[in-house]
């Protein structure tokens, strides 16, 4: 008898073995496919772009690139589905985190931007995986408990406040605007119901917010609305680092680099052992690193100085 439970179990080993074999020969044989499919597809506008200028001179229209988001332009929420690169990464994460297989099985319940989102930072997971349960969910009034003094680290894509509709697509995607001025906000003026829900609602109102993402404005002047007022920096090494020293915390518009392919907003809070401490809207993560100036300075297009408002 106990050599018949010694098979059975090694039966089921096997097969449970065989089982995870036969589930990563499909997964892998689907990547191969999308990854054939995208090489055909490349092949393809490289003729057709190569027909085009052998008969017919002209110049194409200059992109243009958001002013904030840290992803590049992707389909709005129910726009289309996933492109074959989302759809690639997400086959290869699935690999090691099985949740992932949820969105695999049923795409359409996932807008393509929400799955470029997580195959661009697996630190949203918990916020895109519950996604359809919460997207029609209202926003919270407050951000919780805050202490004096201290800005918070606030997420674009909380679940609280992330599927809030905001400049054509939601806070999750193109929120780090209004989630960057709610963090020095709320920790100059100790207003727990400046929420970046509450932000980015009254920016898009107000003209401060389009299909583009934030406008520059919103950091120079709508922060009045908030208690507070701004001042615009130049980007110098001793400018930037007084008025962090002297409580200012500062507000910056970044180009493509470590925070982004796009454009996207960060907050600089303090500085320590000679570095800079940050809050990234979009990273826990990079929230957590000391940086140093010279590393941060060629990504900074604008910055601008806080500090509560006064009548």
């Amino acid at each position: 008898m106990a050599a018949f439970d010694r098979q059975r179990e090694r039966a089921a080993v096997c097969s449970a073995r065989a089982a995870r074999r036969r589930r990563y020969l499909r997964r892998r044989r689907a990547v191969c496919l999308v990854l054939l499919a995208m090489c055909g597809a490349g092949l393809a506008v490289i003729a057709r772009s190569t027909a085009a200028f052998l008969t017919q001179a002209g110049t194409p229209p200059p992109s243009t690139v958001p002013a904030t988001g840290a992803y590049e332009a992707a389909p709005r929420p129910g726009q289309g589905a996933w492109n074959a690169d989302t759809t690639a990464a997400l086959m290869l994460l699935a690999e090691s985190i099985p949740e992932v297989d949820a969105m695999l099985r049923q795409p359409e319940r996932w807008p393509q931007e929400l799955a470029a989102l997580l195959a661009h930072n697996q630190e949203t997971l918990d916020f895109v995986l519950a996604y359809p349960d919460r997207k029609d969910a209202e926003p919270p009034d407050t951000v919780g408990d805050l202490e004096p003094g201290t800005c918070p680290l606030l997420l674009q894509w909380d679940e609280r406040w992330g599927c809030v509709p905001y400049a054509g697509s939601i806070l999750a995607v193109s929120g780090c605007g209004p989630t960057a001025l709610a963090m020095v906000a709320c920790g100059l003026t100790g207003d727990d119901t400046l929420t970046p829900a509450r932000i980015a609602r009254w920016a898009q109102d107000n003209g401060y917010a389009g299909e583009v993402g934030t406008s520059w404005e919103l950091m120079r002047s709508g922060c009045g609305e908030f208690g507070l007022q701004a001042q615009e920096l130049t980007l110098d090494r001793g400018t930037v680092f007084e008025a962090l020293q002297s409580g200012r915390p500062i507000i910056c518009s970044m180009r493509p680099g470590d925070f982004t392919t796009t454009g996207h907003f960060i907050v600089l809070t303090g500085v320590q052992d000679g570095k800079l401490r940050l809050l990234d809207p979009n990273s826990p993560r990079r929230s957590a690193e000391l940086w140093e100036y010279d590393r941060l300075e060629y990504q900074i297009k604008n910055l601008w100085a806080y500090s509560p408002k006064t009548e």
